[in-house]
């Protein structure tokens, strides 16, 4: 079952690139934290997540916005549609360059921290920020990359202020918190050669 999701993700990744390394969509977690009305605090995530790391270090990431989850439906569909825009706007992409070998070099169970600058698209924005990572290989081919510390982002670096006006509004909240952390945890998996 695990080679079958390996295979799904390698034929949806983007054509332009046969990677070397491919996200585990199973195996990996984006998630974001809201505050409303000043002291109410609920976690969400994402749940379709894709992305290759080729062996040259370039790193291609997609969060599709459709596929956020508050665990209610309602509110699911008011931020697709009136906070991230999906019709315009489908997808966050995050683009960096890694020293490859630092990484490969590690020995089974052997961990690396690293702050690696990243190039984030969201809602027609782009944003460039440095993120503190623990890098863990955990078998031959498989790397857990986790985020050390929440990812701090504010709804006006990618124009999604008023939007949560919106959002505010038709949920007759008092307040909805600009400031959103966002936390990562993903598994690459080594692809093997086809003999």
């Amino acid at each position: 079952m695990k080679n079958l999701l390996l295979l799904v993700a390698c034929l949806t990744a983007p054509v332009h690139s046969l990677a070397d390394w491919v996200v585990d969509p199973v195996g990996s977690y984006v998630g974001f934290a809201s505050v409303k009305n000043d002291l109410i605090a609920e976690n969400h995530s994402f749940t379709a997540i894709t992305g290759t790391v080729e062996d040259s270090g370039d790193v291609n990431i997609a969060i599709a916005l459709t596929s956020v989850e508050t665990l209610i439906p309602i509110r699911n569909e008011r931020i697709r549609s009136m906070l991230f825009e999906v019709a315009e706007y489908p997808d966050v992409t995050v683009t960096a360059n890694l020293n490859i070998d630092e990484f490969t070099l590690l020995g089974l169970g052997e961990s690396k921290m690293e702050t690696i600058p990243l190039s984030v698209n969201l809602h027609g924005m782009d944003l460039s920020k440095n993120v503190l990572v623990k890098v863990t290989r955990s078998s031959n081919n498989n790397y857990e990359v986790t985020s050390l510390g929440p990812i701090v982002i504010h709804a006006s670096q990618f124009a999604l202020s008023d939007g949560l006006e919106s959002l505010r509004k038709i949920a007759g909240l008092q307040s909805i918190d600009l400031t959103v952390p966002v936390t990562v945890a993903l598994r690459l998996v080594k692809i093997q050669p086809i003999s």
